[in-house]
């Protein structure tokens, strides 16, 4: 699901709907920060709540859960590419760092 068939969902959400949402994500988000277990996927916590919830939230979830599944999974090796360093023209390969040392990755949409 594209960015903007994200947004499409969640702006179509009545007030109602958007509060309920807001709240099932707090939750979610509380029960995460309190679990012993390190690591989850959006759909294994999202899906057994998607019982009586209007089309709308369900909608919602939905659009979660595939963002949540587009990249790659914890443990997969991410796809390699190459970036500009920042100030120089001097161009770096992720897989260059393989074995090295820890590389830190920050992707931000700002639109």
């Amino acid at each position: 699901m594209r960015k903007q068939q994200r947004d499409r969902v969640f702006s179509s959400l009545t007030e109602e709907e958007s509060t309920i949402y807001r709240n099932l994500i707090r939750e979610v988000r509380s029960e995460r920060k309190s679990s012993s277990s390190s690591q989850f996927t959006a759909r294994e916590v999202l899906e057994p709540r998607r019982g009586g919830l209007s089309s709308g939230v369900q909608e919602a979830l939905d659009a979660v859960i595939a963002r949540d599944e587009m990249g790659p999974m914890a443990g997969e090796q991410p796809p390699d590419f190459d970036l500009k360093l920042m100030g120089t023209e001097e161009r770096v390969r992720l897989s260059s760092f393989k074995g090295n040392r820890a590389v830190g990755l920050i992707f931000g949409s700002y639109t």
